[in-house]
């Protein structure tokens, strides 16, 4: 037999984290180490308590920015595994670590950003900019190429009145050299052009839908038409839509009746708003079509949305629509959700029909 050795003592305190003062100091000295480019110093300054989205005073921007201008893909990929904030912008042009990879012109630290969740149609608040108007302005077809495969909007302007395409006319004027790239990247924003055209064309359910065309989208659904595809960016009401959320959103009762028949998803969520299907249909006050979405077993009734944080419920009572705030009551929509603004369905409730109404009785009555 062997001996049992001692008994495990107690486990180590993990480390203090370092004072305000020292911080404040390894993130000078990160700042310095990714300006040089200098990979190792600066994962072994995060290991030992650097901000990785510490931020330079003098220039406004964050280590991931001044990382991803230089085109630094390692520093990139490893500020962004410390977890870098990919989404701030800089401290005086509103600007984004995509934007600034754009500039620096590495297609690597784009894809990484992107990858990362990086916003394709980040705006930049003082220009107006996104990042693909920035990749047409540093001459970037690579990058061009990338954005738009990514679904970058066309359909777009400035803060100085110009349209992507005036933005974009301007620097064919006034570019003497590198014409060839810039040259590259107008043959690419036509084709996509040419796809987006394509798209809208082969979208007849869809169109259908638009129309309120029952008779078009049984046809459509007949003809194998997918159920779920999305309408192509280009900068309309209907981005990024499926022809449910669609139709939850015009009203079309019988027509979103059929969608349903066909398999679509009741929880899909459209990129502008980040709303879904039931979302749609309280905001214009639809209450049968509200009805018919929560008998649905697979809905999301407590699906917050990514503008506002706020449930379809929320929504309803915001808008005043009682009849289909009760439709989701009933299906045992979560009472006690809040908004960003910190709201709960009863607080909203309280503000659109005043505190004593009927509807802010019942929801004070079920959360307490």
């Amino acid at each position: 037999m062997t001996a049992a050795g001692p008994p495990p003592g107690p486990r180590p305190e993990p480390p203090e984290p370092p004072p305000e003062q020292a911080v404040a100091v390894l993130d000078e000295r990160l700042i310095s180490a990714v300006r040089r480019g200098d990979g190792r110093e600066a994962v072994k300054l995060i290991n030992v308590g650097a901000d990785p989205s510490a931020r330079d005073d003098k220039s406004g921007l964050t280590v991931l920015m001044i990382a991803a201008g230089q085109g630094g893909g390692g520093l990139t990929r490893a500020l962004l595994a410390a977890g870098a904030d990919v989404h701030t912008g800089d401290a005086r042009a509103g600007a984004t670590a995509l934007h600034k990879a754009v500039q620096g012109g590495s297609l690597e630290v784009v894809r990484m950003l992107v990858e990362a969740g990086a916003f394709i149609d980040a705006v930049a608040p003082t220009t107006g900019h996104t990042p693909l108007m920035d990749a047409l302005w540093f001459k970037a077809p690579g990058i061009v190429r990338y954005l738009l495969q990514q679904g970058a909007n066309l359909n777009v302007s400035t803060h100085y009145g110009f349209t992507l395409k005036e933005h974009f006319d301007y620097e064919l004027r006034v570019n003497r050299l590198g014409r060839e790239r810039l040259e590259e990247s107008e043959r690419l924003l036509r084709r996509r052009e040419r796809h987006d055209a394509d798209q809208v064309r082969k979208q007849r359910l869809m169109a259908a839908v638009v129309a309120g065309d029952l008779a078009g989208v049984a046809k459509a659904l007949a003809a194998e038409a997918d159920v779920d595809a999305r309408a192509p960016i280009l900068g309309g009401f209907n981005d990024g839509h499926t022809p449910l959320l669609v139709a939850c959103r015009d009203g079309h009762t019988e027509i979103v009746r059929e969608l349903l028949g066909a398999g679509a998803d009741v929880n899909a969520v459209e990129p502008t708003f980040g709303a879904v299907p039931l979302h749609k249909a309280v905001y214009n006050g639809h209450a049968d079509i509200t009805r018919m979405l929560v008998a649905v077993p697979e809905a999301d009734l407590d699906y917050q949305g990514a503008t506002n944080g706020y449930s379809a419920l929320h929504d309803s009572l915001w808008h005043g629509y009682a009849e289909c705030a009760r439709v989701l009551i009933d299906a045992g929509a979560r009472l006690d959700l809040r908004g960003h603004d910190g709201k709960t369905p009863a607080d909203i409730a309280a503000d659109t029909f005043g505190a004593h109404d009927e509807m802010v009785v019942l929801l004070r009555s079920r959360t307490h």
